[in-house]
């Protein structure tokens, strides 16, 4: 069963995916390893014309050593499998999906509508915190 399973340390990691549907947008966050340091970006979807156009909106540097330790924090390699159904008599609320390359060729997958899996939260908190401050020009 889900949530009894024990989280393995990550040790690797080649990129991170989390994307987030609302009624009034969509952003998808991402982490690429770049050796010593890692790529956070963060892309809002926007139409045009009827198809779907992907803006980064902001980019940082930090080390991978800091993804790492959010990574094993929020223990997302018990993520993998979830499946959070969307709950009776809630009308609105956020959709996700999530994938994470780790420990060069594990994939870990997971996906909601407004249901997440445990620590969940501390890792959208974390891209916030991280991004807050910057911009598109960052990390060029």
């Amino acid at each position: 069963m889900f949530g009894r399973k024990q989280a393995e340390p990550v040790t690797a990691f080649e990129k991170v995916t989390l994307t987030e549907s609302t009624m009034r947008g969509k952003r998808e966050y991402e982490i690429i390893n770049k050796g010593e340091s890692a790529e956070v970006s963060l892309y809002m979807m926007y139409y045009k014309d009827g198809e779907e156009e992907k803006r980064l909106e902001k980019q940082t540097d930090c080390g991978t050593d800091a993804v790492l330790e959010i990574l094993n924090t929020c223990g997302v390699t018990s993520w993998d499998g979830f499946h959070g159904k969307h709950p009776k008599n809630v009308s609105d609320g956020t959709m996700f999906s999530f994938e994470a390359s780790v420990n060069s060729g594990t994939v870990i997958t997971a996906d909601g509508s407004e249901n997440f899996p445990k620590n969940y939260r501390m890792l959208t908190d974390w891209f916030y915190e991280t991004l807050k401050d910057a911009d598109v020009s960052e990390s060029e």
